[in-house]
């Protein structure tokens, strides 16, 4: 059950920079945060990329304040967590990417719902990948409108079966979610959410809004237009930034070449997609009272220029966390200023709700801390501790983890305990790309820090929602519901999109009575082949005697409470498991 909100609506937002803006009542601010999926440091011309284009993006660099040294998850779904709620993602219930594990608890409190009970309307374009059943979705998280694919990325085996099945093209005509609903748009997906997020800023632009745009490019598979794809195609990699020995770039393969110029059209796309975004701001007159945001939720997953941070999306290591971030505001936030304090994602809702007036309800207890008044030039970076850490399945202490105090930063990347030296030691000011372990020489300030590391992991590791989230079936705001392949847990779903892999479903049902199952596969099922569904100690199983992909278990009685489900089509020869298990309750 959402915990219910008490906050006092601001009438005025108050930030400012200058005498006439001190003078002018500004109403609350639109926010327009954007963020693309897995689009490294470097890919940017104003991060020093030689070859991508990116003019819009690198303009409004120039107008923004830049945090030059802020942080995100290693991979996505925590990044979101984080973002939205301004908590560790570990305490929101979100640990992976798939696997049962990028499921935010329905408990958490969004700023979107904040800003919903503060009088903004609330839009989200793009990717959600924090739930995507009935109580987890955007709709139940604090967002009035969404457009969104499934899953964690579009065509994969989370996302709706007409994705998923169509490997090489999933990114054009993508199915999508509006508002719960499957909707077919014609058209390439980022366009396609940029054309719902232009409709949703003029239907709102009379009334604070909070529009959340979250690109899926150029995560990959990387499908991009053929316009765009034509704009490097040429590219070769061969001048004397592409051979320096000393960069991890220079370890390129043609493979790597290859995705790199397509991420690079795809970098285009996105760059004339959010100049359309600005453009549209400025037509509605809406500039001098819009916050913009934009960054990127990871480190790049492919070999590429990244300036020269070490390792890639995944790790602790720069490379995967330190992302560009830019915040712009016409009037009241400066111009083409850096900000090179600690900032991470976990600041983004503070710093927000500060920037409208709006207080932070006292039921949140967030890690993050607003960073407003430094954006404004009006305080000083202060020193802080930060924690990062992901790894596959559940949280480890050692694994891939980091701690950051000032300018220093232990990393712990499959390291052992009891020897200190397995740790890395780095002073970030003066050596940024992680080159130069100081964890010998300093002993004692490795030590602290990973004493600092035990605690915080111990403290995170008892968050009580750090455990599998059940998705409800047999509500009236679902009906039927698909599982997917995103929320099926088990040791067996590293190969998740393979039909061998196997696992379990968590659920709760919330309405006693009769449902039937459809087990879904996306290649035909044998004659033969005995199909078995087990809900806890309920079994049923029935032996396929025609050609189909489904295999339907009717007339199941349910009482109420809580299930683990299995499913899987078993031969002679081998055990597979669905893609898909449809739950519909009967009236």
């Amino acid at each position: 059950m959402k915990r219910f909100l008490k906050i006092s609506a601001v009438i005025f937002f108050t930030g400012s920079v200058n005498l006439q803006a001190q003078k002018q009542a500004i109403k609350k601010p639109n926010i327009i945060l954007i963020m693309t999926d897995d689009q490294g440091y470097g890919d940017f011309g104003f991060t020093g990329n030689p070859y991508v284009k990116t003019p819009n993006i690198d303009k409004l660099a120039a107008r923004s304040v830049r945090l030059t040294n802020f942080h995100n998850s290693p991979v996505c779904a925590p990044t979101r967590a984080s973002l939205l709620t301004g908590r560790y993602a570990q305490r929101t219930g979100v640990h992976d990417t798939y696997n049962n594990g990028a499921i935010m608890a329905t408990e958490e409190i969004t700023i979107a719902e904040i800003l919903g009970q503060n009088g903004y309307k609330t839009g989200i374009v793009g990717k959600w990948h924090l739930g995507d059943n009935y109580p987890f979705r955007p709709s139940e998280q604090g967002f009035q409108y969404s457009l969104v694919h499934g899953g964690g990325g579009i065509g994969q085996p989370g996302d709706l079966i007409e994705n998923f099945t169509r490997p090489d093209s999933s990114y054009f005509n993508t199915v999508l979610s509006e508002n719960n609903k499957h909707v077919f748009p014609k058209g390439y997906c980022t366009d396609i959410f940029t054309d719902a997020a232009l409709g949703f800023l003029k239907e709102n632009k009379s009334k604070p809004f909070f529009l959340y745009v979250s690109y899926n490019a150029p995560h990959d598979p990387l499908q991009l237009p053929k316009k765009y794809e034509d704009q490097y195609k040429d590219l070769k990699f061969d001048s004397a930034l592409d051979k320096d020995s000393g960069k991890s770039w220079s370890k390129m393969t043609e493979k790597d070449k290859e995705n790199a110029r397509k991420v690079y059209g795809m970098a285009t796309n996105i760059d004339d997609n959010v100049g359309r975004i600005l453009e549209e701001i400025k037509k509605q007159n809406l500039e001098e009272n819009t916050i913009v945001i934009f960054l990127t939720d990871n480190g790049n997953q492919q070999l590429r220029f990244n300036t020269g941070f070490r390792g890639l999306k995944g790790l602790v290591y720069e490379g995967g966390t330190h992302v560009p971030f830019l915040i712009s505001g016409k009037g009241f936030i400066p111009e083409n200023k850096d900000l090179d304090g600690l900032t991470a994602h976990v600041d983004l809702l503070p710093t927000l709700l500060e920037a409208s007036g709006v207080p932070i309800p006292k039921v949140i207890k967030a890690d993050g801390r607003s960073v407003f008044k430094q954006i404004l030039g009006k305080q000083k970076p202060e020193e802080r501790i930060f924690y990062n850490a992901w790894n596959r399945g559940w949280p480890e202490p050692y694994r891939n983890a980091a701690i950051y105090q000032g300018n220093y930063k232990l990393v712990a990347s499959e390291a052992d305990p009891d020897n200190l030296n397995t740790f890395g030691l780095f002073n970030l000011k003066t050596d940024p790309f992680e080159e130069n372990n100081l964890v010998k020489s300093d002993k004692n300030l490795a030590l602290k820090l990973k004493n600092k590391l035990d605690s915080t992991f111990k403290e995170i590791a008892a968050s009580p929602n750090l455990s599998p989230r059940r998705i409800e079936i047999g509500t009236i705001h679902e009906n039927p519901v698909i599982l997917t392949r995103q929320d099926l847990s088990g040791t067996a779903m590293r190969n998740w999109t393979g039909e061998n892999a196997l696992g379990t479903w968590t659920v709760r049902v919330k309405e006693e009575g009769v449902y039937d199952f459809k087990a879904i596969s996306i290649k035909t099922i044998p004659k033969g082949t005995r199909a078995l569904i087990r809900l806890g100690q309920i079994q049923r199983s029935k032996f396929v005697n025609d050609e189909n992909k489904t295999v339907s278990f009717t007339n199941i009685y349910l009482k109420k409470g809580d299930y683990d489900i299995e499913s899987w089509f078993e031969t002679i020869a081998s055990v597979n498991g669905p893609f898909y298990l449809e739950v519909l309750k009967h009236k």
